[in-house]
């Protein structure tokens, strides 16, 4: 159960080598993965920048929280915000364990991450692309409408969220079935890749896709519907940056912060 016990980890021990540069009804702080504040002023400039401040030192003091509920995290800080590179074994006896590389910017409020599976033998493996971001290939783990999770919020919480995706993703992988609700707008994507047992995208989420929305997408015009999906959706292709990449592979190549969170 998340943060319920102590998840094994592989990882070395946690650095803190400063030099090493779905529901709420609390107000909205930021989103995951969303706009941050937008320019203006130097006022307002000056309010994002003791907010990122505030945000720093919050996060700062749950680093310790994070190391407890997964074990030898590693933390790699850079100019307003840092890298957590955390390791997830899901299941007792399972040959590979979920690796979540995060980002989180203070200043922007904007938190992504990328999620790999770690095989013992032939190392990291992306987690994709079903419910990962166009086109960074960046966890999509709840839908931002939900109010799921907020910046500020704890980020062990959010690491739980992450590891209950990872295990979902387990799920279709043996099962050959996406388990529980998934928001899937496009009816091009919905035909691409949700299956006709699987809930169905459309926020019906208790309907099989099945019996709900699946022969009113193959009626459209099939045409139409591909051209809307991949120009809205950077093609229709998700990947990790080749940065992200190296940063799990190696555990010593941190990407950059700034480039990758506002991009």
């Amino acid at each position: 159960m998340p943060s319920g016990f102590a998840v094994p980890s592989i990882l070395g021990e946690e650095s803190n080598d400063e030099d090493q540069r779905r529901s709420t009804t609390r107000p909205r702080q930021g989103s995951v993965g969303g706009e941050g504040p937008s320019g203006g002023s130097w006022q307002a400039r000056q309010t994002t920048s003791l907010v990122g401040a505030k945000r720093q030192t919050a996060y700062d003091n749950e680093l310790d929280a994070v190391n407890r509920a997964y074990p030898r995290t590693k933390v790699w800080k850079q100019e307003g915000g840092l890298w957590l590179l955390t390791e997830s074994s899901l299941l007792p006896g399972l040959r590979r364990a979920a690796i979540f590389l995060t980002g989180i910017s203070y200043e922007q409020m904007t938190v992504r991450s990328w999620g790999f599976w770690n095989y013992s033998i032939i190392g990291a493996a992306w987690i994709g692309p079903r419910h990962t971001n166009f086109p960074d290939g960046s966890i999509c783990a709840f839908h931002p409408a939900d109010r799921t999770w907020l910046f500020g919020d704890s980020i062990v919480e959010l690491l739980d969220i992450y590891t209950v995706w990872a295990l979902r993703h387990l799920h279709l992988e043996v099962f050959v079935r996406w388990p529980g609700p998934q928001a899937v707008s496009y009816a091009y994507e919905r035909i691409l890749e949700i299956r006709e047992g699987e809930q169905c995208g459309c926020g019906r989420s208790s309907v099989r896709y099945r019996d709900c929305c699946r022969d009113m997408d193959l009626n459209k015009n099939r045409m139409a519907e591909a051209v809307k999906f991949f120009v809205n959706c950077a093609g229709g292709l998700r990947e990790p940056p080749g940065a992200i990449v190296r940063s799990v592979r190696d555990r010593t190549e941190q990407a950059d912060l700034a480039s990758l969170l506002l991009a």
